[in-house]
């Protein structure tokens, strides 16, 4: 009996001495005793499947099991378990939070886990699941470190973890907290280290991929202990788990081992020739897309530097295929008629106010040289306002400037008949010819085709793209296409701060507002002072529509209940100006600017008439007038105006 009990005394020292030699580095713990039986064994996405936005509480006796993929013991892992449902191709993955750190030692890589989910709950506060204990909102929190191993039971079962191997452009919302594969990666910045000398919680570092051009960040936490190592300088792969951070996917690794860069850095393998038409088939229709091939176009540029009308960053080019707009990240200096060969894998499509452009840096141009301008493409007017020939150089026939009387400075509309819907010729201010005068005459413009806000209009490279050698044509009974605009439809100066002006467009056109203002010239001030942008209300106003502003502290029901907007222009008090301007130019007034009057305007033999009053412009009226003698008129019958009472605010908002 004694000599049992010996053997049971030294059979136990033995077991005590060995566990206490493992080696810290293993942290494998040996299992004790068979492996448990589980009754109420359900998968990780049977699981899942119960989140429905809220955070899900588990009060029935439910387990789960799931592989280690996490490994905590270089810091980079804090007091998180994260398992995957397979070994292998898994489907799901999700985030245990315990309030304990050395998880590793007793949940090694590669072992099988159960969970046993009474007393927990599951949520997914972003885009990762969590399981841990209940918190507040939508949120779980750790499970307690006395807890959480009678909660987390190891299997006897260890096995490789095989990660899945994708492209950048492969991952999907289904493989965060699973354990993926890129290969082909590179730094996209030599000689960084994993995180130092930032000071951030976490530091991101943008991995470049030789196989696609995509790009994707590692996130490493400032207190891993290989933080102050060097990424290696080399081209390779990298294992990791997969987590996203604002609508971005990022990798984490679990320690440097993760990253295996042996091959030569550089993505050195000649781009292959492609169309420009390929190139935008990247493109599917909406947000940001990646050309994911080792490509290389040669395109003619169609746009001139050298005259300013196009921002410095900004190109057009067209090969035999299709044309685009170019946007650099730095200057360039591609001038008109430049041929050039641009590396573009990796390059990002993407509209800017709903031109498509290609984004390239200056350093993606391989070759360049004095090449030949392709021959516009002459189409018709009303195939130019169709928006199908975006980015290409084309001719139109028979137009002219529906407001001849203006320089060139903004927009400029186009028409081929009368009443027909214009297109737009947008002038950047500093432009070569921006302060020269439209031509009156009529005929054939050259440009390139693009894009604002969804309608379609004519970029102009220089003066001689307009060349105007016909007659004019007169529109309408003797006005000119140019009288057709905007005006004031309403002026109100009510009791206290019941103010508001109308603007209508009568033109018989929707018109575009991104150069419309509407200013105040306040004590007699020849200067503007408050304004307001109408495109910052809406871009375009619809023909026969209106737009009301109004004062801010305005009381009166049919005020406030128009669907105006509030704006400190209408801080008038019958004494002051108030102007309609476009491109900077007055072209309809309330009251003389530059005058203090010294009491009010008279309007319509009214004496006080800018005072206390409601004026209502007559339906006869369909253009503005910068004279405001004229228009104020001297009765009711040569006036432009009807003179309301005070606070008859009854015809706003319509007309």
């Amino acid at each position: 009996m004694k000599k049992i009990n010996l053997y049971k005394i030294f059979a136990i020292l033995f077991i005590a001495i060995s566990a206490s030699c493992v080696d810290n580095n293993d942290f494998e713990l040996p299992t004790i005793g068979p492996d448990k039986q589980y009754e109420n064994l359900k998968s990780l996405n049977e699981i899942i499947a119960q989140y429905n936005g809220d955070v899900v509480e588990f009060n029935d006796d439910i387990t789960i099991s799931g592989y280690v993929i996490s490994d905590d013991r270089e810091g980079n892992f804090y007091k998180t378990l994260v398992i995957q449902d397979k070994p292998e191709n898994p489907t799901v993955g999700v985030e245990i939070k315990i309030d304990d750190a050395n998880l590793g030692a007793r949940y090694n890589v590669g072992r099988k886990v159960y969970v046993k989910l009474k007393g927990l709950a599951l949520s997914k506060p972003y885009s990762a699941f969590e399981i841990g204990i209940k918190g507040t909102g939508n949120r779980t929190d750790r499970i307690g470190a006395e807890d959480y191993v009678s909660k987390i039971d190891r299997s006897s079962e260890i096995v490789d973890i095989v990660p899945t191997t994708l492209t950048i452009g492969e991952l999907t919302e289904n493989h965060i907290n699973t354990l993926v594969k890129i290969e082909n990666l590179q730094s996209a910045t030599k000689g960084l280290q994993y995180a130092y000398p930032e000071d951030n919680s976490y530091i991101t570092r943008t991995m470049t991929s030789c196989e696609t051009f995509e790009k994707i960040d590692i996130s490493t936490s400032k207190f891993v202990s290989f933080k102050e190592y060097y990424i290696p300088d080399n081209q390779g792969s990298i294992t990791a788990i997969l987590d996203e951070f604002s609508g971005s996917y990022q990798l984490v690794l679990r320690d440097t081992n993760d990253v295996d860069f042996t091959d030569e850095y550089g993505c050195n393998t000649p781009p292959t020739d492609a169309t420009l038409s390929e190139v935008k088939d990247f493109y599917t229709g909406s947000g940001e897309a990646t050309v994911t091939k080792n490509l290389k176009i040669k395109v003619v540029i169609t746009s001139d530097l050298a005259t300013s009308n196009l921002h410095a960053l900004s190109a057009f080019a067209q090969d035999a295929t299709a044309g685009i707009a170019l946007r650099f990240s730095g200057d360039h200096n591609l001038n008109l008629g430049d041929e050039v060969e641009i590396a573009v894998g990796g390059a990002k499509l993407s509209e800017y106010n709903d031109l498509l452009q290609l984004n390239i840096s200056p350093s993606s141009i391989i070759n360049q040289t004095t090449g030949t301008l392709p021959t516009p493409e002459v189409i018709t007017f009303a195939q130019a306002l169709t928006g199908n020939y975006e980015g290409k150089l084309v001719q139109i026939d028979g137009v002219q400037f529906n407001d001849n009387a203006k320089t060139y400075s903004g927009n400029n509309e186009l028409i081929a008949e009368c009443d027909g819907t214009p297109l737009t010729a947008y002038v950047r201010n500093d432009a070569s010819f921006a302060n020269n005068s439209v031509s009156d005459k009529k005929g054939t413009v050259t440009g390139v085709m693009t894009v604002y806000k969804g309608t379609a209009q004519i970029y102009l490279r220089n003066e001689t793209d307009v060349n105007f050698t016909e007659d004019y044509t007169t529109c309408g009974g003797g006005s000119t296409p140019g009288d057709a605009d905007l005006f004031i439809s309403e002026y109100a100066e009510g009791s206290s701060n019941n103010k508001y002006i109308e603007i209508y467009n009568g033109t018989g056109a929707d018109v575009d507002l991104t150069n419309y203002t509407v200013g105040l010239y306040a004590n007699g001030s020849a200067t503007v002072g408050n304004t307001i942008d109408l495109s910052t209300i809406k871009d375009i106003l619809a023909d026969g529509e209106v737009i009301v502003i109004y004062n801010g502290g305005a009381s009166d029901a049919a005020i406030t209940g128009s669907g105006g907007t509030t704006s400190t222009v209408t801080y008038f008090n019958g004494d002051d100006a108030i102007a309609l301007l476009k491109s900077g130019t007055v072209i309809d007034v309330v009251g003389n600017i530059g005058e203090d009057p010294g009491s009010f305007w008279a309007v319509a033999g009214v004496s006080d008439g800018t005072k206390e009053h409601t004026l209502v412009r007559k339906a006869s009226i369909t253009k503005g007038n910068t004279d405001w003698t004229s228009s104020a008129g001297t009765d009711t019958t040569n006036s432009e105006w009807e003179v309301k009472a005070q606070d008859d605010f009854t015809s706003i908002g319509v007309r």
